[in-house]
């Protein structure tokens, strides 16, 4: 016995066979490599894609940190020049003030000056009045009319000097 025999139904059988090998490559096979080809191609793309808007996401990343550097750097000289400018309105006002005040002590201290000038001439002119009628209540007994009247005069010159 052989092993291996030849005869019509194994040709026929291999024939069949490769003919189901065939129909299967040109129907089967050829259609799912070349599917399995476009998806793996489709796959390593969208890789590529992928990779390629991580590094571009990367970049807006450290654009966005100097941007936002440079905001806070922007926004730290715009506190510092409010606080300069903050610290020269203060200064501006207490300067003011103290004009004001020294206005207001110069305006009392004059109006101080003129209120005791007036208490002293009338101060004056009560004592001007309080000697007169002193020496009329003195001279009474001792003077007649005409030396009252002269005496009087007198009085009153030395008084408006």
């Amino acid at each position: 016995m052989e092993m291996f025999e030849i005869n019509l139904t194994s040709v026929v059988q291999l024939m069949s066979f490769l003919l189901l090998l065939y129909i299967l490559k040109k129907f089967l096979y050829d259609k799912y490599f070349e599917i399995t080809d476009a998806r793996k191609e489709k796959i390593e793309g969208e890789i590529k894609k992928a990779e390629s808007l991580r590094k571009e996401a990367e970049e807006y990343k450290e654009q966005a940190k100097i941007e936002l550097q440079k905001i806070r750097e922007r926004t730290d000289e715009i506190i510092k020049k409010a606080k300069e400018e903050a610290e020269k309105i203060i200064i501006d006002a207490q300067i003011k003030a103290e004009d004001e005040a020294d206005k207001i002590l110069k305006s009392a201290r004059e109006q101080i000056k003129r209120e005791r000038a007036e208490m002293l001439s009338e101060v004056e002119q009560k004592a001007g009045e309080l000697a007169i009628v002193l020496a009329m209540k003195i001279l009474k007994g001792a003077l007649d009319e005409k030396a009252k009247k002269e005496y009087l005069i007198k009085v009153l010159k030395e008084s408006e000097k």
